[in-house]
């Protein structure tokens, strides 16, 4: 019996798809990426299933799960066969699978091939610089051969990172000698080579939301600074603290970088502030992204909500801030265990926004929530969201 035949049930009050079910749109992944968009689509009478399973954060949120995972390339078409489209959470879902639904008739937005391009950090890089955009130069290191000759060629330090499925700095490492270098190609390469990129030195790092819907429709949101530490985004802030000539640079960058990547919903695009004052793209992201958390509460309309009308080809939504600034700070774990939040102290903070992700473990750098606040200046915003999550005691 296939997974998707049995009876229309519940499980923590969550409905499981079945094959006589139709939603608006399918999510391949049921994390709190997920959860945030069913959220979004509730007031506009969009349904969304989610491919997970029930204890997963998107679950209470969702019209219906589909059991399963996005992993697998037959869970993956089982949630193409109840949804009108299917978009993704991450960009690891395999691209042959989604091409499989495309085939069978499901739209998947943003496409395979596009997903397939941009999933790989080597061939992100090279579409980005076929398309005549700034990209920092890469090589691709196969062998412990190769790594010697592009190390020499580019010194060290280097910035090493695996070609698919890193995320949050789990696939990325800065080595400084060349006993670092080995020891990280070992961990970081999937059978396909790494990418090897000069170190540079910038003056902070960037971030921009862009929305694009099938009809050609685009919009960016503001440009933000993302604070990094150990490869992780701790803070986001809200508009970048850079000249009106830099925002327009970095917009425009960004723009061009999703058009070129054939975006679709929303991507984020990451940048860096060289310390000549120009703009390098960094990395994309061809989904909602952790840099645009902060557009629920400061934005006219969410990435999240803009990601539904992109791919739905619904008219977008203003991008435009509700506020002269914001913020927005990450709720990471610092320890292993099982300890719950302390949401009332948190929410006692004037101004704070508390997102939890309903994660049952905590573990060390896990993205557990997020805490926005906006108001008058970065200073005041800022220092309300750091006592929210400091507040909150995961």
């Amino acid at each position: 019996m296939h997974l998707l035949s049995c009876v229309l049930g519940s499980v923590r009050g969550v409905p499981t798809a079945t094959d006589s079910s139709t939603y608006d749109v399918g999510i391949a992944g049921a994390g709190q990426l997920a959860r945030m968009t069913c959220l979004a689509a509730w007031p506009l009478g969009i349904t969304v299933a989610v491919l997970g399973t029930p204890d997963e954060p998107a679950a209470p949120m969702a019209a219906a799960v589909v059991p399963g995972s996005w992993k697998s390339a037959e869970d993956v078409a089982a949630l193409g066969r109840v949804c009108e489209v299917v978009t993704l959470e991450n960009e690891f879902v395999d691209a042959d699978a989604l091409a499989a639904v495309a085939a069978a008739g499901t739209p998947v937005r943003p496409a395979a091939d596009d997903l397939a391009t941009v999933q790989d950090k080597a061939r992100q890089k090279q579409r980005l610089a076929a398309a005549g955009l700034p990209v920092l130069e890469g090589v691709v290191v196969r062998t412990p051969a190769e790594l010697d000759a592009a190390v020499e060629r580019l010194g060290l330090p280097v910035m090493m990172k695996a070609r698919t499925l890193g995320y949050d700095g789990y696939g990325n490492a800065t080595c400084t000698t060349r006993d670092e270098a080995v020891a990280e190609f070992a961990r970081l390469d999937r059978g396909d080579g790494v990418l090897l990129e000069p170190f540079i030195e910038f003056r902070r790092e960037l971030a921009v939301m862009i929305a694009r819907s099938t009809t050609g429709e685009v919009l960016p949101y503001p440009v933000v600074e993302t604070v990094q530490r150990n490869h992780v985004c701790h803070e986001v802030i809200v508009p970048a603290p850079v000249s009106p000539a830099l925002a327009d640079r970095a917009t425009q960058v960004a723009i061009g970088a999703a058009e070129a990547a054939g975006a679709l919903g929303v991507m984020g695009v990451e940048l860096f502030e060289t310390v000549d004052g120009d703009i390098v793209i960094n990395e994309l992201a061809p989904r909602p992204h952790n840099s645009g958390h902060y557009t629920i509460e400061a934005c006219e309309t969410s990435q999240f909500e803009n990601h539904l009308r992109g791919i739905l080809g619904l008219p977008l939504g203003p991008t435009t801030l509700r506020a002269p600034a914001a913020a927005m700070v990450n709720i990471l774990g610092s320890r292993n265990d099982t300890a719950a939040p302390d949401r009332a102290a948190a929410m006692a903070v004037p101004g704070a926004h508390l997102h939890l992700y309903d994660k049952r473990e905590v573990r060390v750098r896990r993205k557990m929530g997020h805490v926005t606040a906006i108001g008058a200046d970065h200073g005041s915003v800022l220092a309300t969201a750091r006592r929210a999550v400091a507040a909150v005691g995961l």
